[in-house]
């Protein structure tokens, strides 16, 4: 049975036209003089079933707290409903069970569209003092009973017609896909019991509708209960594509028989399907654990060639020692990346045509509240979002308003258990990347068989496969923010509330998606496209095609993505794998100081600087092998601080700290000590866009105050870098770009939100407008330099110690006096974010016998590692046989154990303070010293004239400790721990 919204019936005489301002001016025109639509006749059919005065007791909606009484004054829409859906359907056992089904369903989504009307008519009656009753339940039931009767609920929809469009249109359409489902069942009732019940399951006793979001006018997938305790799903969808998954398993299997993944079985029909219902069951040993992620790792291999997205937790059952996909619409998917202002980045590109696109890897969504993490391999219960989201406050009662608030996600059926207790997917790494290699492994040894027209892969050509635009939570956002009763008065101010689909995002595709988005959302559907794997044109959930061709079908980037397989590709997409993983992890813990390390007596034979520059140059090497390549720029992923403790695979920013600058400055000076032009051009191609860039931020100064003015992760960092390597790469390009680039500086380091600290705030752009200026001799670097030196003078200083975020960053930063005692500090033994202390010269010597005194630390990062607590005594006393002695055991550490970074798991990432490039830039400074100015001081390069800080002396780094020792009082260095 389908429901139109555009039919229509003889408008009553007494009705009058209250619902107009519903329409739209195109169905406006359309609709004949003296006709009404049926929507509009379903709300007046309600209404003459309403009570007539107030009265009687008050309804609930089951299964909920006090707000589920909101449904009383909709009950006049669910007699209604009932009555179409009975005289629809004849009289069964079946019908019944049916229908209770989806007038629950229908019950909570009338509540959720009216709920914010009815609770601000119920404010207005309270600020006006007409609800009667001795507490706030008492008069809230009044209201209830006040609303529900005829006049009372009619002014209400009358006020609010979107309301009651949007109303009647759900119980219509819950009345179409009710009857839909009836009538497939009894049509197919024979071919379900042999296909996928294995025997008569017995009398229908439930049906839980609005498993999933709704599409295609208010379809959505349900689970059919029988007395015999057998269970089904319907798929109010074509299920061919998964029909054909399941025979790419079954190859796979042929192939891999110990990583065999089960198949859900399926009896697929025209335009919909039934699958088995998948329960999930505990694991009964470790061994299952350890089998279950090595069957996921090999699906995920199997995922990834076919370009699957969407594969969220709700979509993976676990079942044992089976990771069961239950749900693969969206194979053979368009890699959408975005483009910015600085064009197509080729990091943005090679992720989303990644392992990670899967969401099978853990990918949180970030906000104030923290983070969400719904992937298939990360997804738990019991997160919070990470954004506030609408609720209810003293609900029930007269004071009930909405709130906003972090809601709980309760979870899904994706993780094993084993006693109860749900497994951590990071302890299973190694098992899931075995089963990962050794899929990636056998696919690509018999690709042969899955591409050409003989191709296995070619008998999915045909089927429909899902396009999703957007996250469906953006979607479910929008619609719940839609029910704003401002919005609900006329078409018009609907169609404002979905405004948002017209942003730029980057994606461009989203342009032409946009107003079919809009479509069905004023219906209340999640959006829904389509196209086919052979196919290069979308279409909309009833077969309209759109104005647009994807860039390639889904099949030709699939043969493509197979036929570019490689041990390399294997390894960069392990490591996403292994990076994915440890982002779930906690900030790098702190090292407790203790006894030094035993070593042997060689550690320290041989000179450390030749030794440090074949080290860095293995990391240059390192580099370059991770590079993404595209429209002549490079750029890296790497492992990042998203937000404050949490950590995310991202394509590399602007930033100096965790960004492509801090690559893009170690690489030329690794080329300019080395003579290797390779080292050079990629760091010329990671900072093409750099100029671009730059002037785009100082023409907008919004964007230049949301970068900020930090040395690490804002403008100020952006600008030192600028301007070292314009000088290392010899690019006018960016020398014409350092202007630009200071003016972003200004604006955002005036604005009274500016931090003070080095990482973020005035401190960096002062120490960076400094080196600027001491580099180039621009006057508008001093004179940017002169204004944040005295706006820093009036602003509050950071609580917390440390250097980089801390007060004694700011100090130095300041040039303030610092006597600070090191034995009294955090030692050394702990993480540098935590001994960022001023240093004067004649504490060096202290300094490095408490660097011998101690254990090393595990890392050898700049921020949480021993290159940040050596940088010290490189910038103080370089010719110093005791800090060679603590250099040559950091090189020896760094050859015995590889470059060990400053993020969880010590996965390997480019980055400067985290990463393999401040690592390779701290190995250039143990062994060449001055040659290579100090980035974590934000030091310059030798410029025009001496490098010369206000109030101090110029500094060489050729003197020895002594020698610094004699020089002013006011001249000193710090410790660069963050």
């Amino acid at each position: 049975m389908t429901v139109q919204t555009t039919q229509s019936v003889p408008l009553p005489a007494a009705s009058g036209a209250w619902w107009l301002p519903a329409l739209s001016p195109a169905e406006r025109d359309a609709l004949p003089p003296g006709r009404t639509p049926r929507w509009a006749e379903l709300v007046e059919q309600a209404l003459r079933l309403a009570e007539s005065a107030p009265g009687g007791r008050i309804r609930s909606l089951p299964g909920t707290g006090p707000e589920g009484r909101l449904l009383h004054p909709l009950l006049p829409f669910l007699r209604t409903t009932s009555r179409h859906f009975a005289a629809a359907n004849a009289a069964s056992a079946e019908r019944r069970v049916v229908w209770a089904g989806a007038r629950r369903h229908l019950a909570d989504g009338l509540v959720r569209l009216a709920g914010r009307t009815l609770v601000q008519e119920l404010g207005h009656a309270r600020r006006a003092g007409t609800l009667t009753g001795q507490d706030g339940r008492e008069r809230f039931d009044a209201f209830l009973r006040e609303v529900a009767a005829g006049p009372a609920l009619g002014a209400v929809l009358h006020r609010h017609p979107v309301l009651a469009r949007l109303l009647a249109e759900r119980c219509m359409r819950t009345v179409a896909a009710a009857t839909e489902l009836l009538e497939r069942l009894h049509a197919d009732r024979e071919q379900l019991t042999a296909a996928l019940l294995d025997s008569e399951p017995g009398r229908l006793t439930r049906v839980r509708f609005g498993l999933g979001d709704p599409h295609a006018a208010g379809r959505s997938v349900a689970v059919l209960e029988f007395d015999g305790g057998q269970r089904l799903v319907y798929k109010p969808r074509p299920l061919g594509l998964h029909a054909r998954w399941n025979e790419l398993l079954a190859w796979f299997g042929g192939h891999q028989p110990q990583l065999a993944a089960r198949a859900v079985r399926l009896l697929p029909q025209a335009g919909y399907g039934w699958a088995e219902y998948v329960a999930p069951r505990p694991c009964r040993s470790q061994a299952e654990f350890g089998r279950f992620y090595e069957r996921l790792g090999a699906q995920l291999a199997l995922l990834h060639v076919v370009n699957a997205v969407d594969i969220h937790a709700e979509n993976l059952i676990a079942a044992r020692d089976q990771p069961v996909v239950v749900d693969v619409e969206t194979l053979f998917h368009p890699c959408w990346a975005p483009v910015t202002d600085g064009g197509a980045d080729p990091a943005a590109r090679a992720l989303a045509a990644s392992v990670q696109r899967t969401m099978v890897l853990p990918n949180p969504w970030f906000g104030g509240g923290g983070s969400l993490d719904l992937s298939a391999l990360g997804g738990q219960a019991d997160q919070w979002t990470p954004d506030p989201m609408p609720g209810w406050a003293d609900a029930g009662t007269d004071l009930m308003r909405l709130v906003r608030r972090p809601a709980r996600w309760p979870g899904a059926d994706n993780r094993p258990m084993l006693a109860g207790r749900p497994a951590d997917p990071a302890d299973q790494l190694d098992r899931l990347l075995c089963g990962f290699r050794a899929g990636y492994r056998a696919i690509a040894a018999h690709s042969h068989e899955l591409l050409g027209e003989q191709g296995l892969l070619h008998r999915f050509a045909g089927e429909t496969m899902r396009l999703v635009a957007r996250p469906s939570q953006s979607y479910a956002t929008l619609l719940a923010e839609a029910t704003e009763p401002g919005l609900l008065r006329d078409h018009s101010g609907r169609e404002r509330a979905f405004a948002a689909l017209h942003d730029e995002t980057g994606y461009p595709h989203l342009h032409v998606l946009a107003p079919h988005e809009l479509t069905d959302l004023l219906a209340g559907d999640v959006p829904f496209f389509t196209t086919t794997p052979a196919a290069r044109t979308p279409r909309t959930w009833d077969g309209r095609e759109l104005p647009f061709l994807l860039d390639e079908s889904g099949l030709t980037a699939a043969a493509g993505t197979i036929r570019g397989m490689s041990e390399g590709d294997l390894d960069r997409q392990a490591w996403l794998i292994r990076a994915s993983l440890a982002a779930g992890r906690r900030s790098p813990g702190r090292h407790a100081p203790g006894r030094p390390a035993a070593e042997s007596e060689d550690a320290y034979d041989g000179d450390p600087g030749a030794r440090a520059l074949e080290l860095a140059r293995g990391i240059g090497e390192d580099l370059l092998s991770r590079v993404c390549r595209g429209e002549g720029r490079v750029n890296w992923l790497g492992l990042q601080e998203a937000w404050p403790g949490q950590w995310a695979v991202l394509p590399m920013g602007m930033a100096l700290g965790d960004g492509y600058t801090g690559p893009a400055l170690f690489l030329a000076e690794l080329g300019r000590l080395t003579g290797a032009v390779r080292y050079q051009e990629a760091a010329a191609q990671a900072v093409r866009v750099l100029p671009r860039l730059l002037r785009l931020l100082a023409e907008h100064p919004e964007l230049a105050r949301a970068v900020g003015p930090g040395g690490f992760s804002g403008l100020g960092g952006i600008s030192y870098a600028t301007a070292r390597l314009a000088s290392l790469l010899d690019s006018p390009e960016l020398s014409a770009a350092l202007p630009a680039g200071l003016a972003a500086l200004r604006t955002a380091a005036v604005h009274p939100a500016a931090p003070m600290d080095i990482a973020d705030g005035l401190a960096g752009a002062l120490l960076a407008a400094e080196a600027v200026h001491a580099q180039t001799r621009l006057p508008a670097a001093a004179e940017l330099a002169h204004t944040v030196r005295t706006l820093a003078g009036h602003r509050p200083r950071p609580e917390r110690p440390g250097f980089l975020h801390g007060h004694e960053g700011v100090a130095w930063a300041l040039r303030e006096r610092a006597a600070v005692d090191l034995a009294d500090s955090d030692g050394p033994g702990r993480c540098p974010d935590r001994v960022g202390r001023a240093l004067r010269a004649r504490e060096a010597d202290q300094h490095l016998a408490l660097l011998a005194d101690r254990v090393p630390m595990p890392g050898h990062s700049l921020r949480h590692g021993e290159l940040g607590l050596l940088e010290p005594l490189v910038e103080l006393m370089p010719t110093d046989a005791g800090h060679r002695r603590t250099a040559a055991r950091l090189v020896r550490s760094v050859e015995q154990q590889g470059a060990r970074c400053g993020t969880p798991g010590e996965v390997p990432t480019p980055g400067l303070l985290t990463g393999l490039a401040g690592i390779g830039y701290g190995l250039l400074r143990l062994g060449f010293g001055p040659r290579i100015p100090s980035v974590l001081l934000l030091r310059p390069a030798a410029g025009p004239g001496p490098v010369e800080r206000e109030g101090g002396h110029h500094h060489d780094g050729r003197r020895t400790a002594r020698q610094c020792g004699q020089r002013a009082a006011g001249d000193r260095r710090a410790s660069p721990g963050g």
